[in-house]
């Protein structure tokens, strides 16, 4: 377990009560299997980070929260105390040795692998005896011999080309394996084409445009005062609606990053409603709305579009006739455990199929004509990072493809993180406008003829 998950886990099942230097580096002793004396600084912060949320935190009762204060203040000579450093200075002895019985397991197994190859090579030798001089193998074998010390001795060798072909594998094994390889050279084309589509959506001007603006070193203050001169000089759509996006939701942040210990995305005891409410919802909101004009709301919502009407922290429609849902969106607090991650991904990519069959059969219940490019969008918040999907159907499979993700800024000096999220958020507008404005082109298409609405109906009944 790694130091900062392992704090975490110390503050979460024990007691302010219980609270005791001593016994958390028990913990953490029994905990983490890598922790060595150049981690004393994160520890330290990760502890600070956490004992100040209890500190603020107005659940916590006043014995608490004057602990709490008790040990922050008493954290930095804890750390510098010769009880801190005889720990680390145990926990450098233990990793030493763990890599010493890892470093002893790799050198038995090149010494058998060496036993094996020595063997083999006799066998070689023993054969060339009776082999005539032009297909004697004994300049091969020394050949062979010398290009394994090669291998051996570059590390940037990969283990296969280490063993060669002296480890067999069974055929089972083989056909694995080849199947993998097959899997991956047919991702690649796949993988290259999704780049070609989701990164070329932003703009050379669009991307100098938001890297000049946050690279500024600025004041709360400051801030506020950029983000009031905001304007657009051109007349790009697509320039005047980063600009509203930026007007719309960036002060939210600033107004966090001034409340310095106070700032909620530092608080890892953020509830999940006041986070997502606060900061992701509306940036989604704005985005969508500007970008594709689609109608985002958050908060629990469950409709017929879901699998058992099961709630959404936010859902999207478009805002034309046909008022299909397009969107669905999960979050989480900042502190969730690991668990949550799954189940989030599992409810998104569930409820995102059902939206995407009702939306086939409402089309072919009106006699409509489907846009050419149907998809429908996902968004998932986990801890302070957001991702960012779209799913497709293609030769009768469901696709889930990721658009991006990237991580909320916490404090201004994250700042220039914002390049990288508003992108990120703007790539999945972008892609959503585009469905929406193939619904308004098949909208004006004829429609199909009635022996493939009634064909369309049978096939509805059956989805």
């Amino acid at each position: 377990m790694e130091p900062s998950d392992a704090i975490s886990l110390y503050f979460e099942q024990t007691s302010y009560k219980e609270w005791c230097f001593p016994k958390c580096l028990d913990f953490l002793d029994s905990k983490c299997l890598r922790l060595r004396a150049f981690d004393q600084q994160l520890c330290q912060d990760e502890f600070k980070s956490h004992i100040h949320s209890f500190m603020n935190h107005q659940a916590m009762s006043k014995n608490a929260r004057n602990k709490a204060t008790r040990f922050y203040n008493s954290l930095e000579q804890m750390f510098n105390s010769e009880e801190a450093s005889t720990f680390l200075k145990r926990m450098d002895a233990k990793a030493l040795e763990e890599s010493k019985r890892e470093l002893l397991v790799v050198k038995q197994s090149l010494f058998k692998t060496e036993v094996q190859l020595t063997v083999e090579d006799k066998k070689i030798l023993s054969v060339s005896k009776f082999s005539t001089p032009e297909a004697s193998s004994t300049s091969e074998v020394s050949r062979k011999r010398g290009a394994e010390e090669e291998v051996v001795e570059s590390s940037e060798k990969s283990l296969q080309s280490l063993i060669g072909l002296d480890v067999q594998c069974s055929e089972n094994m083989r056909a694995i394996c080849q199947r993998h390889n097959e899997l991956y050279s047919t991702l690649i084309p796949y993988l290259k084409e999704l780049d070609d589509r989701v990164e070329n959506l932003i703009p050379s001007h669009l991307h100098e445009f938001l890297t000049d603006f946050f690279h500024q070193n600025l004041t709360g203050e400051d801030w506020h005062t950029k983000i009031d001169d905001l304007c657009c000089s051109d007349q790009d759509p697509l320039m005047v609606s980063a600009v509203r996006i930026l007007r719309r939701t960036l002060p939210l942040f600033i107004m966090a990053f001034s409340m310095g210990p106070r700032n909620p995305l530092l608080d890892l005891t953020t509830l999940e409603k006041p986070h997502l409410n606060s900061f992701v919802h509306p940036c989604l909101q704005a985005a969508l709305w500007y970008i594709s004009s689609i109608n985002y709301e958050f908060g629990e919502i469950g409709t017929k579009n879901h699998v058992k009407r099961e709630c959404a922290d936010g859902i999207g429609y478009l805002n034309t006739a046909d008022k299909f849902q397009l969107v669905y969106v999960e979050g989480s607090r900042p502190n969730a455990k690991d668990d949550k991650e799954l189940a989030d991904a599992s409810k998104i990519s569930n409820n995102l199929q059902k939206i995407f069959l009702n939306i086939i059969k409402d089309n072919a219940k009106c006699r409509r004509r489907l846009p050419k490019s149907l998809a429908v969008f996902g968004g998932q918040s986990f801890r302070l990072r957001i991702h960012l999907q779209f799913m497709d159907y293609c030769e009768g499979k469901f696709r889930l493809n990721e658009v991006d993700n990237a991580n909320l800024p916490r404090d201004f000096t994250e700042m220039e993180d914002f390049v990288l999220f508003y992108e990120c958020v703007i790539k999945w507008a972008l892609l959503a406008r585009e469905v929406k404005e193939g619904f308004e082109e098949s909208r004006a298409q004829k429609r199909p003829s009635r022996l493939s609405y009634f064909n369309n109906l049978n096939l509805v009944n059956t989805l």
